[in-house]
């Protein structure tokens, strides 16, 4: 009977230490997202119930907005747990896109929402239908602000945006000759002597927090309409102050979605901010002034977005290049200088040789030096 209770008392310890560790184990940003979607699901029946009470729009459709809140905490929640997964054999620059999808699909729902509330605000304003028991409103409005406000302050130091513009280099313009093709590099044909690499660049702005943060923050606004409409129908009692503060909140909710569509739309597309693209296209054109360089071709570029931009896993350039050598030049000697001369401008590739002359390539890059001039042009896309 005692050894019965002790093994007991030490499968119950050992299940909460487990437990324990793996809660402690889950990323912070997981666990506000958790915390914050429970409290956010509990409030938005309230609201729920209390809009339909009182027949106010700004209320139900807060309500709603806070449905779409956390389905939206939802997909964020799982997004940032999968952006942690490791790199696969099927997906070896491992999952740090989903956070940016995440980040993406929130901004389309946030412009939906907003055009569905500005459609049943302006059908409102033509009912001029009257809001009702506007005590209660004012009371559940509040702790809602007070719900919201609590989001911002959780998230709002993990979602300074930066929306950054550029240009995709992922087209098959070659330098040194005039044609090249979009693909990827790996056939035997070519002598290939691959070096894998990593260059530091902009650091990887977390759309997926930046959409929880959107959602929060219109939330609140809606919450702070609500409250302001009850006041003024309070005191000028007119059935049109409800629904033009949802107008008002609606227009506010689509002008700060869009920017966040826009950036990680971008993202997606494999773009790189402007002034990594001015740079690149400087230390580009002096590659074939390097010693035992014909040309390159196939110049392409992408943000690494795995997990780990803290320890120098994430936030960096990566890129491939194709550089044809010289005949009579040593295909080691001309990678280890094209190398160097790229990690001296803060730049680190996979590059690909092959000889000048050679007809073997996929591409076909050597045989077409032989007839074209070593100048490269400006590069182009």
């Amino acid at each position: 009977m005692i050894m019965s209770m002790f093994m007991t008392m030490t499968m119950t310890t050992s299940t909460t230490t487990s437990t324990t560790i793996i809660i402690m184990d889950i990323p912070t940003n997981s666990r506000r997202i958790f915390y914050f979607m429970a409290v956010n699901f509990t409030f938005m029946g309230v609201q729920a119930v209390y809009g339909y009470l009182t027949d106010s729009l700004g209320l139900l459709s807060d309500s709603i907005h806070m449905f779409f809140d956390c389905v939206a905490l939802a997909v964020g929640l799982f997004a940032s747990v999968m952006s942690k997964w490791p790199p696969s054999e099927r997906f070896p620059y491992g999952f740090g896109k989903i956070e940016t999808l995440s980040g993406f699909a929130n901004g389309v729902f946030l412009i939906l929402i907003s055009l569905e509330i500005m459609f049943e605000g302006f059908e409102r304003l033509v009912e001029g239908r009257e809001t009702k028991r506007l005590q209660e409103l004012f009371i559940v409005s509040t702790l809602g602000l007070v719900v919201n406000l609590l989001g911002i302050f959780a998230f709002g130091s993990h979602a300074h945006h930066g929306h950054s513009h550029g240009h995709d280099h992922g087209h098959g313009h070659s330098h040194g000759h005039s044609h090249s093709h979009g693909h990827d590099h790996g056939h035997d044909s070519c002598d290939s002597h691959d070096d894998h690499t990593h260059a530091h660049s902009h650091s990887h702005d977390n759309e997926n927090m930046h959409g929880i943060y959107l959602h929060i923050l219109a939330d609140t606004l809606g919450s702070a309409s609500v409250i302001l409409s009850t006041v003024l129908t309070y005191i000028f009692p007119w059935s049109g102050w409800d629904p033009a503060a949802s107008l008002l909140i609606a227009y506010l909710i689509l002008m700060t979605a869009m920017p966040l569509v826009k950036s990680s739309a971008q993202r997606l597309l494999l773009t790189i901010p402007a002034d990594t693209e001015y740079n690149l296209r400087n230390t580009l054109s002096e590659i074939t002034n390097q010693r035992g360089v014909a040309s390159y071709s196939v110049p392409k570029f992408w943000v690494d977005d795995r997990a780990g931009a803290d320890s120098g896993g994430g936030g960096k350039l990566l890129g491939v290049i194709h550089v044809a050598a010289v005949r009579g030049a040593d295909m080691e000697e001309v990678r280890d200088r094209v190398r160097i001369y790229l990690a001296k401008h803060g730049i680190d590739l996979t590059i690909q040789m092959e000889r000048e002359g050679d007809a073997g390539c996929w591409c076909g890059m050597g045989r077409l030096n032989q007839s074209m001039s070593s100048k490269p042009p400006p590069l182009g896309y």
